[in-house]
């Protein structure tokens, strides 16, 4: 059970995290997106590695005709949240400008594609694998939250509502006195050579100069938004992030749920109903 409890503490943080990533803007910028990028890289791992068990005996029965629908379709949901997610970290780390800028690709806006198109792809598929393990999410919460005799844990209630109110406080800190990096959010063709620009009704002054001036030709960092008129753009509030995306995640998980439901009962009732031979 005490494994369960950290599954599902792993994935809260996970899910939080990965909300977070999807606008580059949040927090101090790309600093926190690509080091956090990372960061969930190595969770993922972890997370395959708690579930392993599940994994390896899964996959010996992939071909069985026993094997229940919902387990083969939420392994292959596996599968292809572990290569899009590869996606996403791999074209991160050759789009780097914080953590490996030596490996940056120039002219990577195809690579930038990719790794916009896979998060976006990712994003739908957690939904997915969220609402075909609803029931498992639930179970473990009312198993921590309520004794066998059906009274609320309120040690354990307390203990949520206080960790959850410490995570806000730290971010709603980090965000409040981080220093946003957004020249980084620039590629290196349009990066300044010396000091800070100034710039009078678009034209540059002083002695510092650009390699272009004014903003990219194609609009995808206008306003310093990283992903600009095609990406996630928008607040770099994180709650204000965490609530937009959530609520795309109940979007998808609401409807998946009861369809997955309903599949499930209608598959039940006719063995249900078969009248027993004698």
């Amino acid at each position: 059970m005490k494994k369960n409890y950290i599954k599902m503490v792993l994935d809260l943080l996970m899910a939080i995290t990965f909300v977070l990533l999807m606008n580059p803007r949040v927090l101090n910028g790309l600093p926190f997106h690509e080091i956090a990028g990372l960061v969930i890289g190595v969770a993922i791992l972890t997370h395959i590695g708690l579930n392993w068990r599940w994994v390896i005996n899964t996959t010996k029965k992939i071909f069985t005709p026993k094997l229940p629908g919902k387990t083969r379709l939420s392994y292959l949901l596996n599968i292809l949240l572990l290569i899009l997610m590869a996606t996403v970290i791999i074209s991160g780390i050759f789009i780097s400008r914080v953590v490996f800028p030596n490996l940056a690709v120039e002219g990577w806006h195809s690579l930038r594609g990719i790794h916009s198109f896979s998060a976006d792809a990712t994003l739908a598929l957690v939904g997915l694998h969220i609402a075909l393990h609803w029931q498992w999410v639930m179970s473990i919460c009312k198993k921590a939250l309520k004794t066998k005799e059906g009274k609320l844990r309120k040690g354990i209630l307390a203990s949520v509502i206080l960790s959850l109110a410490i995570l806000a406080g730290g971010m709603q800190w980090y965000a409040s006195t981080a220093t946003p990096s957004m020249g980084e959010f620039y590629p290196k063709q349009f990066q300044q050579s010396d000091a800070g620009p100034s710039f009078n009704n678009g034209n540059n002054t002083g002695n510092s100069t650009f390699s272009h001036q004014g903003p990219p030709p194609n609009g995808d960092f206008r306003d310093g938004k990283f992903h600009g008129k095609d990406g996630h753009g928008g607040s770099n509030n994180p709650f204000l992030e965490m609530l937009n995306y959530f609520a795309i995640w109940a979007v998808i998980i609401i409807p998946a749920y009861f369809v997955e439901k309903r599949i499930l009962r209608s598959k039940r009732k006719p063995k249900e109903v078969q009248p027993k031979l004698s």
